[in-house]
Formats: structure tokens, C-alpha cells, sequence
């Protein structure tokens, strides 16, 4: 069989113009109602979050943030991170506090060896093993728990607690055990499933044990990290001046944000509480506790070598927000991952949090986690002139489709060119045209003529 001859465009049912203009004005349409959406909904997600950060008055320079205090509130008029910036703040959610301050000194510790460091863990609250007390998982408990709502964690390998005094017994064994011990909260001494409420004051220490510390004479604390070394100076890497020398014959101290070895040296990032200690008050071995006590209380405060942190205190108590709109919109489970990391205020015993934040001068009151103008800048622009551009460009397509596309008496639209009155049609619909107005198109014409 040969092949199919294609159709005269004077034959077909719909001229192939007339599928191009279809075309055009299905895009549009569909490009006008996108872009609409667009700008509304950006309206809220960029336009209004921007202006707001334009007029804000926060310093892009990052200062010092540690928290203080995490609450959970079942009513809330502000929260630290919502997943959802569309509706408005409600019901339970999580407030975090923090204390701000100025940066610290930076300092570059040279000729270091014999270097270690020592990192003790604490409790993992999102993967311990928790014993729930209605699941009669708490018939059995011995040792030190950390309890919250009929949910324990055994804590006695990690930590140490000291404490004299506690509440009458509670028997979580036996058939009412599990709704004797259905809420118990706060920190428990427990002995086969009998549990007694430690009363404050109590003092629970990391066991972090066998710290070397011989022939040592730098030590930096940051978080739940210990860094010892041997080194023969440290230099302020701002003003380049030598803050301290082996020379002196004593031990620096100091807390620090971070700590990385480089190829000059030892960098500790935003140190405070510089300070000397004795040699003799080193043995070979120490633990965590007793190395921060003789930070804070033995070793003798140097503000050349760090500011005191009570010196570059901005504000005691301020609230934490994700940004300034306090949520995100990308549903993406960021606020769980944000409440993880900033949400640390030791009382699990662990290290607090401590991260870079901004503020503004004019309201300490409140600071944001992430501030950075020059994104909001870029996405703004973006956000605002993309849609805007497709919904000038759609509008004006459809209104000159409108002005110049005829509908013919065959239900088929066809372009009118200017200052025509004929509309630009199909060779078929020409030829039928002129066969309509002939005499001899099957007697119509002279019926016309008879009328």
C-alpha cells in the first residue's frame, strides 16, 4: 500500500491556524492564573518577610548566643519555629531563651604537641532507651533515672549524682505499679522498680574520667569537648600581641566556641573567661567536673588572655526566633532539627548551646538564628520580578489576542489584520468563501435573487 497523501489544508475541519491560536491563548491563560497565584502567595513568603528584614535595623555581624531556658507551652503567643508561616502561632509550641553577648577573643596557640583532646558524651535523649511506666516497663528500674510524664531514662553509666535528701518511695512494681508511676517527673533513685524522687539541691557530674593532662599547659572547654596541648605561646589573632608564654610557667584556660588545627597553629574562635593556673593543681589524670570547677573557681582570671563573659553581656534573657517571622515554609522538618540543636539548655546535663546570632540594638529583646540580607536581597528580586514579568506578558498576549482574533459565523477564530476588515483566513475558507457567493452553489444564489 502506499502512503496516506496528507489532508489539503483546504479540506480540514479546523485550519492549522486555528490550533496555533488556540495554543497561544491556552498558554497565557495558564500562565496569567500561575503567576497570579504566585505573586499572592509570595506576597506573605517573601515580599512582606523582606521588607521587614530591610527595615529591621539587625547588625549582619553575628554575636554570641547560649541557651538558658527551652520551654514547652500548650498556649503561646510567640513560638521559637513554626513549620507553617501562613497560619498564625497556636496551641503548644516550644520557647527558647538564650543569653547574649559580644564576641569573644580569638587566639592562635604556636609550636603545640603532645596535643589531645577528649569529648564526654552525655545522654542522647532522642535515642536512649526509654521505659515507659503505663507499658509496666518500670517494675524493674535500678539505678539513676531522669523521668518525664511516666517516661525514663536510665542515666547511671553517664553521669554521677550526689544528692541527701528524697520523696517518700513510689513502688513502680507490682499490679498497680504502672499507674502508681503513670507521671512521674524529675530525677529518681530507683532499686527494683522501687523509686524515690531526689530532691533538690543535688549535683550530677558527667563521668568523664582519665582526661590526660600531663605535661599540659593549654586547656580549652568547649561544649561537652576538652583540647589539651603543650604550646609555647598564644597571640591574639586580632591584634597580633602575645597574651601568653610558657615562659610563665602556668597552665591557660579558657572556654571556646570552637577549636581547629591549622597549619599555624592551634585557632580557638570566641574564647571568654581567660585565666593561669598552677601547674600543681594538675595531676597526671583528671575528669570533666573537676577541670571545670578549677576554670571557674581555682585558676586566676587574665582579661588579656579572654574577656570575662559577665563583660560582654548584652542581655541576661532574650527570646530565639528561627528569623523574624519565627517559621519557615519549606515543610521540610526544619523546626525539629532547629529545636534539637538550639534547644540544648543543660538540663538533660549536658553542654547548653552556643551559636552565632544577630539582634538588633534597638530591640535586645528578641534575636533571630539566620539574618542574612544579601540572600533576602536576592530572593526578593527574584520572587517579585519573575512572576511579575510572566503576568505583564500573559495579560498583554490575551488582550491582544482579544483585540485582534475574529470568531467567524464557523465557530473558528482567525486573525484580523490591521486596518483590515476581512479576517486572514485558511485557503479552504476562502474557496468556500467565493463558492458561497456564486451562483452556483446549488441554487442558493437564486433563491437570494427570487427573494
Amino acid at each position: 500500500m502506499g502512503k496516506k497523501k496528507p489532508t489539503p489544508e483546504e479540506d480540514l475541519i479546523i485550519p492549522p491556524q486555528d490550533n496555533r491560536i488556540c495554543g497561544v491563548i491556552c498558554v497565557c491563560q495558564l500562565t496569567f492564573v500561575l503567576s497570579t497565584v504566585a505573586i499572592v502567595y509570595l506576597t506573605v513568603a517573601i515580599y512582606m518577610p523582606s521588607s521587614r528584614a530591610f527595615k529591621s535595623g539587625i547588625d549582619e555581624t553575628p554575636v554570641m548566643c547560649t541557651t538558658t531556658r527551652a520551654l514547652n507551652q500548650d498556649a503561646c503567643e510567640w513560638g521559637s519555629c513554626g513549620e507553617w508561616c501562613l497560619s498564625k502561632t497556636s496551641g503548644a509550641c516550644i520557647q527558647i531563651y538564650v543569653h547574649l553577648r559580644m564576641n569573644g577573643s580569638s587566639l592562635l596557640f604556636t609550636n603545640c604537641t603532645n596535643s589531645a583532646n577528649k569529648t564526654c558524651y552525655g545522654i542522647d535523649q532522642e535515642n536512649a532507651k526509654k521505659s515507659r511506666c503505663i507499658a509496666d516497663e518500670c517494675k524493674n528500674l535500678t539505678g539513676t533515672f531522669n523521668c518525664s510524664a511516666g517516661m525514663c531514662i536510665n542515666i547511671t553509666d553517664a553521669f554521677e549524682c550526689v544528692f541527701k535528701n528524697t520523696d517518700p518511695p513510689l513502688k513502680c512494681s507490682g499490679r498497680r505499679g504502672k499507674i502508681t508511676c503513670i507521671d512521674i517527673t524529675g530525677l529518681f533513685s530507683c532499686n527494683r522498680g522501687t523509686c524515690r524522687k531526689i530532691r533538690t539541691p543535688y549535683n550530677c557530674d558527667r563521668r568523664c574520667v582519665d582526661i590526660p593532662t600531663r605535661n599540659k599547659n593549654m586547656i580549652l572547654l568547649s561544649g561537652d569537648k576538652v583540647y589539651l596541648s603543650q604550646c609555647s605561646s598564644a597571640i591574639d589573632m586580632e591584634t597580633k600581641q602575645e597574651v601568653w608564654n610558657e615562659a610563665e610557667d602556668k597552665v591557660i584556660m579558657s572556654s571556646c566556641y570552637n577549636i581547629q588545627n591549622t597549619s599555624l597553629g592551634i585557632e580557638a574562635i570566641d574564647c571568654v573567661n581567660g585565666s593561669v593556673l598552677e601547674k600543681t593543681e594538675l595531676t597526671d589524670l583528671t575528669n570533666f567536673t573537676y577541670l571545670s570547677y578549677l576554670h571557674y573557681a581555682v585558676s586566676k582570671p587574665i582579661k588579656v588572655i579572654a574577656p570575662l563573659e559577665q563583660d560582654l553581656t548584652l542581655s541576661n534573657e532574650s527570646r530565639l526566633m528561627i528569623n523574624l517571622e519565627g517559621c519557615v515554609n519549606t515543610l521540610q522538618d526544619e523546626c525539629k532539627e532547629f529545636l534539637k540543636e538550639f534547644g540544648k539548655d543543660g538540663t538533660d546535663h549536658n553542654a547548653r548551646a552556643r551559636f552565632p546570632c544577630y539582634y538588633s540594638k534597638s530591640k535586645m529583646q528578641q534575636v533571630v538564628a539566620r539574618f542574612d540580607l544579601e540572600t533576602t536581597y536576592r530572593q526578593f528580586i527574584v520572587g517579585f520580578f519573575v512572576p511579575t514579568i510572566l503576568f505583564a506578558v500573559s495579560c498583554v498576549t490575551l488582550i491582544f489576542c482579544q483585540r485582534t482574533i475574529q470568531v467567524g459565523d464557523d465557530a473558528k477564530m482567525r486573525f484580523v489584520g490591521c486596518g483590515d476588515k476581512n479576517p486572514v483566513v485558511a485557503n479552504g475558507g476562502a474557496k468556500n468563501q467565493d463558492k458561497a457567493n456564486s451562483g452556483d452553489g446549488g441554487g442558493g444564489g437564486d433563491s437570494v435573487m427570487a427573494l
